[in-house]
């Protein structure tokens, strides 16, 4: 038997304290002269030794109760009413060629064994041929996360191929089942960077030193993918409900364009059926577009897809550090650098921060066994009601 919260096994030890108690109210009083203490037959006036237990069956009833209650609280699980044999194995692997080339093998061992293996995007799309990959997108860790949500059922035993950079350790943790094994891959090769073009034809990208940096043209000493990721103009809406929170994010945005030359054709009004490249905005539509980033402000929690960012509170001086420390401009633009993948994450993670960044999320994929858990409580209801009715009858 395993448990949920095994620390409140501790509890337990609270059955000492009906053992003081009742020992404590059967201590030695103070002897009293009666008249009538010599008509006594002698052998009721023979002094009794030691320890008296009275009614050590509701002192066992009372301990019993305690100890019930702690297992209660630990929420117990039976790991033998689980067998392994009912365990779906799911494989969640990169769409990278030389993520699925690595794994080849053990991938299309596992499609024969007639297991799921699905690629890591925003639909978390069933694998047909490990040679036709899906459209190129970075894998970031919500796009992680979400995938394995998407995917997540009782009892799920989890594959997941990764290529080993700290592009994936932006977040504190990334949340799996409790079977779960980890297969990754170390990318000696350095892949092209991506970059935007913004006005006048000059280049975005993040430099040798790892600063964003705003070019003509290209540093010698760096390979670049062959066409931006965005050029010319970005499409932005603001949509706040407040006009003080509209204002400081368009401040920021110039202050954006100032230092990187960001082309922003912003809008206060939604027009046409163009989609834009970013809003910023108090409240999502229903259907977010996917290649949209949305900054939601005032909102906070696991958004629903990995291109949707809360910020948790209002973008004002008032309620954000941010704005409060002039920050604001410098985390608006980490956001648009991750969402085009700018980033440059090629250093390996150890084994031991790969093993601290996947946590197992015990409560949502092992939740306490309905059977075991009304026996204990029907168990506590028995024991509580004949300790109430030994308790009264006896007066103790």
């Amino acid at each position: 038997m395993a448990f949920l919260e095994p620390f409140l096994l501790w509890g337990a030890l609270a059955v000492v304290i009906p053992v003081i108690i009742h020992f404590w109210h059967q201590k030695k009083g103070k002897p009293l002269a009666w008249a009538a203490t010599q008509w006594l037959v002698e052998k009721n006036q023979q002094q009794q030794r030691g320890l008296k237990l009275d009614n050590i069956l509701l002192l066992i009833l009372r301990c019993l109760l305690l100890i019930l209650l702690a297992v209660l609280l630990s929420q117990p699980v039976l790991n033998s009413l689980k067998s392994k044999a009912d365990s779906q194995p799911i494989h969640l692997v990169q769409p990278n060629a030389l993520v699925s080339t690595n794994f080849r093998f053990e991938l299309e061992e596992a499609s024969k064994r007639g297991e799921k293996l699905y690629w890591i995007n925003q639909t978390a799309e069933p694998i047909d041929k490990l040679t036709e990959l899906p459209e190129r997108k970075a894998v970031t860790p919500l796009l992680i996360q979400a995938a394995i949500d998407k995917l997540r059922r009782e009892n799920t035993e989890l594959h997941l191929y990764l290529l080993n950079n700290e592009s994936i350790a932006t977040v504190p943790s990334i949340y799996v089942p409790s079977q779960f094994q980890l297969h990754t891959l170390v990318d000696s090769t350095r892949p092209p960077r991506a970059y935007l073009v913004t006005k006048g034809s000059q280049k975005l990208f993040v430099g040798h030193e790892g600063k964003l940096t705003n070019s003509a043209v290209f540093e010698p000493a760096l390979k670049f993918q062959q066409a931006p990721v965005h050029s010319g103009q970005l499409r932005v809406l603001l949509d706040y409900r407040s006009q003080r929170e509209e204002q400081t994010v368009e401040a920021a945005l110039k202050a954006l364009t100032e230092v990187y030359g960001l082309d922003f054709l912003i809008d206060h009004n939604q027009t046409g059926t163009t989609p834009y490249e970013w809003v910023l905005t108090d409240r999502i539509s229903a259907n977010p577009s996917p290649q949209t980033l949305y900054i939601v402000s005032g909102k906070s929690g696991y958004p629903m897809a990995p291109n949707i960012c809360y910020t948790g509170n209002a973008l004002t001086a008032q309620t954000d550090e941010r704005v409060a420390n002039g920050q604001l401009p410098e985390w608006l633009g980490e956001q648009l650098i991750q969402h085009y993948g700018l980033q440059v994450s090629s250093l390996p993670l150890s084994q031991q921060e790969l093993k601290s960044l996947f946590a197992v999320a015990n409560r949502t994929d092992r939740k306490p066994q309905t059977l075991v858990h009304n026996v204990i409580v029907l168990l506590f209801v028995v024991l509580l009601i004949g300790e109430r009715w030994m308790a009264l009858t006896k007066n103790a």
